[in-house]
């Protein structure tokens, strides 16, 4: 269970990013909409954290718990660490 929660955690996180930057959905013109932009993503993300969390926690599913926690918060940090190993950053 915590692979296919791994999975769905790893699928989630990029699709967030995605229409924040208006990649995926309406590209945002605007200051005003790119703030808007991000933080949707940003209440869609903490939501999914948090349901999750609490899903898990309630059923008693200790392991998809940790996969869920760990990835959703590892995740966003992926990118940058990419990046600075690269020598881009």
């Amino acid at each position: 269970m915590a692979a296919i929660v791994v999975l769905g955690d790893l699928l989630v996180c990029p699709v967030l990013l995605l229409a924040s930057t208006g990649v995926i959905g309406t590209e945002p013109t605007t200051r005003a909409e790119e703030t808007a932009a991000w933080q949707s993503a940003g209440k869609l993300y903490f939501g999914w954290l948090a349901v999750g969390a609490t899903s898990f926690a309630v059923l008693r599913m200790p392991k998809a718990l940790l996969a869920h926690v760990s990835t959703m918060l590892l995740s966003p940090i992926a990118p940058l660490v990419l990046l600075v190993s690269s020598g881009l950053g």
